[in-house]
Parts: structure tokens; sequence; C-alpha cells
């Protein structure tokens, strides 16, 4: 063996591999969060749940319903804005109130706005005026649309105790349907906080159902 071919062999008895590259560390696990749908006692960052499809489509019907009602109540007050101040509607608004809502859909509930009652103060000096008349439509009107919508509405009427002594309103109450056959009841009374002079009007629907299918 020649001597070059010697030394090169006794160089690679003694060579050593080199030690192998450490493996890099796991990277830390993820927590994977699930996140639940928000109820009572929720944790943050929990998440609403859908709103199904027929509650949408409810609280589009409702709406239209509350400016329906606030389209008539503006129509009553303008009938009898030209006339003298002590005949025009002193007072009127349209209110609504919180209602929760649920759906055979969904699990979920939601609450919504709803119109609960038209008010206005019609002055008795304007009682014989074709004003008055107008107004008293635009009132009509309002309760017709409640009574469709929910199946029955009340107009309740309340004058003063002195103009009740004078007999310029009767205490007769009634009811009437609508042309759809939906009654529309009147109630009269009188009440020390109405001031003479003035009739004054709420109209006010039934209840929503609480459940839409």
């Amino acid at each position: 063996m020649k001597m070059s071919a010697l030394v090169s062999v006794l160089a690679l008895a003694g060579c050593v591999a080199p030690p192998p590259e450490p493996a890099p560390a796991p990277a830390p696990a993820v927590p994977v969060q699930v996140q639940v749908e928000c109820g009572v006692a929720s944790p943050p960052g929990c998440r609403e749940p859908a709103v199904p499809p027929a509650l949408v489509t409810w609280e589009q019907k409702i709406k239209v319903e509350i400016d329906q009602a606030e389209a008539l109540r503006v129509r009553a007050v303008e009938a009898m804005s030209a006339l003298p101040v002590k005949q025009r509607i002193s007072g009127s608004k349209t209110t609504t109130t919180e209602q929760v809502f649920s759906s055979s859909q969904s699990p979920a509930t939601r609450g919504m706005p709803v119109l609960d009652a038209v008010s206005l103060d019609l002055p008795w000096a304007a009682k014989s005026r074709q004003e008055h008349k107008d107004a008293m439509v635009a009132i009509k009107d309002i309760a017709t649309m409640m009574a469709d919508n929910r199946g029955g509405a009340t107009i309740f009427v309340t004058v003063s105790p002195r103009d009740l002594r004078a007999k310029k309103v009767n205490t007769n109450s009634g009811t009437a349907p609508t042309e759809a056959g939906n009654p529309v009841e009147v109630k009269k009374s009188a009440d020390k906080n109405v001031p003479p002079g003035i009739e004054h009007f709420v109209i006010q629907a039934k209840p929503w159902p609480s459940r839409i299918d």
C-alpha cells in the first residue's frame, strides 16, 4: 500500500462524524377557543346567535306599523293646524314599548320596539268644524289599522268631570267591526286630570303574539 493511501485510510479511521443538529423545539400549542352563543351570564367574546329569518321579517312588519301610525297622527294634527290656536290639537304623541319575540326556527329571542298607542287631545271648540271631522277620520283610520293588524283595538275617550256634567259627552261605550271584521271598541270615561274643553283620545291595539312561526 502506498504511503499516501495509508495516510488517507488512517485519517478516515480517526474521523468522528459531526453530531446531528438538534431538532427544533416544538411550537407551543395554541389553545383553540370555542365561541359559545351569548345568553345569560355569557363569557366575554361570546357569539351572538343568528337572527331567524322569521324574526327579521317580523321586525320589518312592526316597523311599518309604527311608521303608519305616526303618519296618521300627523295627518290628524295637520287637519286642524289652520284653525285658531284654541281649536287646534294641543297635544299628541305616538308611543312604543319593548316586546320580546321568539321563533320555532331558533331558540334565540329578540326584543323589538312595537307600537303601543297613539294619543291626541282634541278641543271641544272645534267640534262642529270640518277640520275636526277630518281629524276624527284619521283617528278612526289609526284604530282600523291597529285592529286589522292585530285582531282588535280600543279607543279610550276621556273628558273632564265638568264637561261630563255639562252633558257635552255621554259615557256610552260600544264596539264596531272594521271592514275586515276586526273589533274596535270605544270606551268613554271622565278623569279630573283631563282639562275642561278637551277630549283626550288614546288608541291602543291588542298585543302582538310573542311566538312567531
